[in-house]
């Protein structure tokens, strides 16, 4: 599995420098970013997930989405205990505790599992939005909105995917095929975006962030990892009998290894913080997450083993 993660990075870090380069010879800038952007989160994302849910009814698979939804919240709590202990800084927090686990995490797990592998990664994405918009939203303006849980494209997806998914037929094929068209443009587009976000970066600050880059980076991308790692041992070691369990751990695993999402930029953007620190932040576990995802997915290959 290690070697297939890595295969798949490689591919989606292909498409992320063509993308770098492409932009860069265009001068792309924020007004198309924005655009392919929006055309992610509000279009291909919902797409993809709502396609997810689109087969059989299992009652199983029902169960197996509920445990991975409580052991994403676990993992969420974690990393809250480590970022609360050892960090101040609300922005390095939320870079530590939300991950890229749909722009990066989607594609990567669909290459690596396929469809199954995204109907489990959808209960850690119901957990990352739902925890986003409650601690990530009052830790940045001391305050919280339902109404943004409740509105959010991806929870929406996940919603109606269940209900779907509950239902005693399969949507048709007139339907289920468009779906499925723009549900493949995930991960070129979710790699397009990243190029054209790194083409326009500007920081004119980037020396006296280097310290507080390097701490951030070696928490999330590493002592984040080790927590996960051994989290998901223990789950193995007491619940190794269930049904696709060593599945549905490296699915978890996985959206937790990914760098700092790009949702953190956006929020510090929003509640008037340090931008610039932040989308630096996402720069740097991008590129590492290309070296350290592979390895801490062999150690939990080691610990893990195939049955």
């Amino acid at each position: 599995m290690c070697i297939t993660v890595a295969k798949q990075l490689l591919i989606m870090l292909i498409i992320c420098v063509l993308a770098f380069l492409f932009s860069k010879r265009n001068k792309f800038g924020d007004k198309e970013s924005q655009f392919v952007s929006r055309l992610l989160l509000y279009f291909v994302n919902p797409c993809l997930i709502f396609n997810a849910f689109n087969f059989s009814f299992s009652m199983e698979k029902l169960q197996q989405l509920g445990f991975v939804i409580a052991i994403s919240f676990i993992v969420h709590l974690l990393f809250t205990a480590v970022v609360m202990v050892f960090l101040r800084d609300d922005v390095e927090r939320l870079g530590i505790i939300f991950t890229n686990s749909g722009f990066i995490g989607i594609p990567l797990i669909r290459g690596v599992f396929g469809q199954s592998g995204v109907f489990y990664l959808m209960g850690y994405l119901a957990v990352f939005n739902i925890y986003l918009w409650t601690f990530g939203e009052y830790r940045m303006s001391h305050r919280f909105s339902l109404k943004k849980i409740v509105t959010n494209p991806n929870v929406i997806a996940v919603t109606a995917g269940i209900v779907l998914f509950c239902l005693p037929f399969k949507l048709p094929e007139v339907i289920a095929a468009p779906l499925g068209y723009i549900s493949d443009l995930n991960t070129a587009l979710s790699m397009i975006l990243l190029g054209m976000l790194f083409a326009s970066y500007k920081n004119e600050s980037g020396s006296s962030y280097a310290s507080g880059v390097i701490k951030v980076s070696v928490m999330r991308l590493v002592v984040c990892s080790v927590v996960t790692v051994a989290l998901v041992f223990l789950v193995w070691k007491v619940f190794y009998s269930v049904p696709d369990m060593r599945e549905m751990l490296f699915v978890v695993l996985i959206a937790s290894l990914c760098p700092i999402g790009m949702s953190v930029s956006s929020f510090a953007c929003i509640f008037g913080r340090d931008a610039s620190y932040a989308g630096l932040m996402v720069t740097a576990t991008s590129m590492g997450c290309v070296i350290t995802i592979p390895v801490f997915v062999k150690v939990a290959e080691l610990l893990i083993p195939a049955l």
